[in-house]
């Protein structure tokens, strides 16, 4: 198969993969798409592009079987897209240039964003520990590869901005649901923070998505500081994602959702009944 019908079929399993009612047809395209890019890539100087298709129909794929319910068989291209886009980041590091700028900075965020999404599909397939382990290794890939997060490139720091959102989600449900676990909350809070002050940076008129994520983190940031007591901040916090969500209206249903949970939990803390108990289910990739 050539180059030009690779990319053909690439651009079909993508477009197949938007609607759910061609997904099964999506399925299968994309296992064609995989093995026309794994034959591209075999023997000796392989094209970096053909390594980065590659990367990148084992990431859409895996994604693709997670949303079809079938989060354990996506776990596995899942896992080769994050070793493909390793060595791709490699190859382009290896080349110099400032990682800030394209084409490290492209890299090195697919990388992370692969390595979220492979936490969360993982999460689907019910393993927690899992997701934990594998969003802790895309901050540290983040932070080893671009240094501190707001000096990063742009296209890195939304990618750590989602990373530190995600993970702020997956230990604040360690917490609630095993609350013997340890400090999660003040982790979690930590991570919110982090991921405030990234996303915070983002912020763009042009772009309404960024307002949305930034809402969705203050949901989860609010409800981490008042699990550890910080309620005078929670309740700013909680403020400054209402007045995201009342601009975005009903766009804004799932931010508004964990900020709705944020004010009922602050609510019981000031009423001295302490924090909420018991467990909920958090959101995906994006909350």
């Amino acid at each position: 198969m050539g180059p030009d019908e690779r990319r053909r079929l690439f651009e079909q399993a993508r477009e197949r993969a938007t609607r759910q009612g061609t997904w099964a047809e999506a399925d299968r395209l994309w296992v064609r798409v995989i093995e026309a890019y794994r034959e591209a890539v075999r023997g000796p100087g392989a094209a970096l592009q053909d390594q980065q298709q590659l990367a990148r129909a084992l990431w859409r794929h895996s994604m693709l079987l997670s949303a079809m319910g079938r989060a354990a068989d996506g776990t596995a291209p899942g896992g080769e897209a994050v070793v493909v886009f390793e060595r791709v980041y490699d190859a382009v590091a290896a080349q110099g240039g400032n990682v800030a700028a394209s084409p490290r900075d492209d890299a090195l965020a697919e990388l992370i964003t692969a390595l979220v999404d492979l936490a969360e599909v993982s999460f689907a397939a019910g393993q927690p520990a899992t997701r934990r382990d594998l969003l802790e290794r895309a901050v540290t890939m983040g932070l080893t590869s671009a240094g501190n997060p707001p000096s990063a490139g742009p296209r890195t720091r939304e990618a750590m901005g989602t990373a530190y959102h995600n993970q702020a989600t997956a230990l604040l449900h360690r917490h609630l649901t095993r609350p013997s676990s340890g400090d999660g909350a003040q982790e979690a809070a930590l991570a919110a923070s982090r991921a405030c002050e990234l996303r915070q940076g983002l912020l763009d008129l042009a772009r309404p998505l960024t307002f949305w994520e930034m809402a969705n983190t203050y949901g989860v940031y609010a409800q981490c500081l008042i699990l550890i007591g910080d309620l005078d901040r929670a309740a700013m916090v909680l403020g400054m994602g209402n007045r995201f969500v009342e601009t975005l209206g009903p766009a804004a249903e799932e931010p508004a959702q964990k900020l709705r949970v944020a004010a009922e939990m602050l609510a019981r803390a000031k009423g001295g009944s302490g924090g909420a108990t018991g467990s909920r289910r958090w959101g995906r990739r994006r909350g």
